[in-house]
C-alpha cells in the first residue's frame, strides 16, 4: 500500500535571475511527493524519486537510485502521485547538472494535462 505524507510547498522568496529561461514559476516541494518513472523506449521502470520543484513546464527530480543512469535527452514516462490524484505524464530530461538531480521537461501535454498540473500544484501550494 502507498503513503504519501503530509506535503508542502514553498516559493522562493528571491526573483529569478532575467536570464532564467523558464517559462512557468516552478514550486520547491518540501515534503514527500512520489514519481514514478519509466524509461519510455526501454519501457521499464528506472524507479521511484521525489520532485524537488515543479511547475507547469516540468520538474526537477531528486532520490531516484538510478538517477547516474539517466542522461539528457531521455524520454521519460512520469506517474504523479500527490494523495488526491495520480497524474501520468511524458517527458525530456533537458539537464543534468548534478549527480543527484535532473531536469525534466513535460513533452505532449494536452490542454486537460496542463489543466491537471496546475490543479495539482495548486493543491500542494494551498498546503503549506
Amino acid at each position: 500500500m502507498l503513503h504519501i505524507e503530509d506535503i508542502s510547498m514553498t516559493v522562493p522568496n528571491e526573483e529569478f535571475p532575467l536570464h532564467d529561461r523558464r517559462r512557468y514559476p516552478r514550486y520547491y516541494v518540501t515534503s514527500r511527493v512520489t514519481l514514478a518513472i519509466e524509461d519510455e523506449s526501454l519501457k521499464e521502470s528506472i524507479g521511484i524519486g521525489e520532485p524537488q520543484d515543479i511547475s507547469l513546464g516540468g520538474l526537477r527530480v531528486t532520490n531516484l537510485p538510478s538517477c547516474p543512469n539517466v542522461r539528457v535527452g531521455d524520454q521519460l514516462g512520469l506517474l504523479l502521485l500527490d494523495g488526491d490524484d495520480a497524474l501520468s505524464l511524458t517527458g525530456e530530461v533537458v539537464h543534468h547538472a548534478t549527480d543527484d538531480t535532473f531536469g525534466v521537461e513535460f513533452r505532449q501535454l494536452t490542454n486537460q494535462d496542463q489543466k491537471a498540473v496546475g490543479e495539482m500544484i495548486g493543491r500542494l501550494h494551498a498546503r503549506i
